[in-house]
């Protein structure tokens, strides 16, 4: 029985990945459903998505690690984190909530959708290495940091699909894309279990501190900023209600949750 239920345990953070993961797509069909999002309520969207993005990765993620490692430790797990995530930015051309990295300029490739799935796939890669981090630690946390990612990936799919479709790319195959490169999420949290169960919970404070810097690197270098280049000046409030309101719902649902 010990061995059936590590199984199982073993196999929800990648469970709770698919179902993150799949929310790219569901933020497609919105696009295919509803056609093109304003850019004020876009700006609120990925506001919101920021908030609930870093309540997670302070108040949860980097606390929770906090409470197993020595400060030091977490500093340097959280820099680690950061700096994988920049590597991947720099190196993987990729679409950016609805902004070209540098690389997809090419319009043969960019048709074939096969260097910016690639770019975009790895890029959600250490999504997925976050639920498992989390949920090693203790389970209600994974599932709050899958919401959260979930929450994350709507507005993500919105803003990729929207100019995969404008720029003559079939609508589904769009949608396609932007749902199979957030199912990778899938593979990053069967790395993180991999991980977890060979090396042992002694891990899993620094998978805690690399899932906070992750977390926080996405939300500053793309959620925030793009969320106002969504909105001009005068509505710049959308992105700091967003932001707020996201805030206190990622803790409500952490109080719900009892995490």
């Amino acid at each position: 029985m010990s061995v059936r239920r590590d199984n199982v345990n073993l196999l929800v953070p990648i469970f709770l990945s698919i179902i993150a993961g799949s929310a790219t797509g569901l933020g497609g069909l919105i696009v295919l459903r509803f056609g093109d999002i304003s850019n004020r309520r876009m700006g609120f969207l990925m506001g919101f998505a920021g908030g609930v993005m870093l309540v997670v990765s302070f108040v949860e993620l980097y606390a929770e690690a906090a409470s197993v490692l020595n400060p030091w430790q977490v500093t340097l797990a959280f820099a680690f984190g950061t700096i994988c995530m920049m590597a991947i930015d720099l190196t993987l051309p990729h679409i950016e909530f609805g902004v070209w990295e540098e690389g997809v300029n090419n319009r043969e490739l960019f048709n074939s959708g096969v260097v910016i799935a690639i770019g975009m796939s790895i890029h959600n890669l250490p999504e997925g290495i976050v639920v498992s981090a989390g949920y090693s630690h203790v389970p209600e946390l994974g599932i709050l940091v899958a919401i959260m990612i979930c929450l994350h990936n709507i507005p993500e799919g919105i803003a990729t699909v929207s100019p995969l479709i404008q720029s003559g790319v079939d609508k589904w195959r769009a949608v396609g894309l932007a749902t199979l490169s957030g199912l990778v999420e899938a593979v990053g949290a069967l790395i993180g279990v991999l991980i977890i169960s060979s090396i042992g919970v002694d891990i899993v404070g620094w998978g805690l501190g690399f899932a906070a810097g992750v977390m926080t690197y996405i939300t500053i270098d793309e959620l925030i900023p793009i969320a106002h280049e969504y909105c001009s000046l005068d509505h710049k409030h959308m992105v700091s209600s967003g932001l707020l309101i996201g805030m206190i719902f990622a803790m409500i649902l952490g109080l719900i949750l009892h995490v």
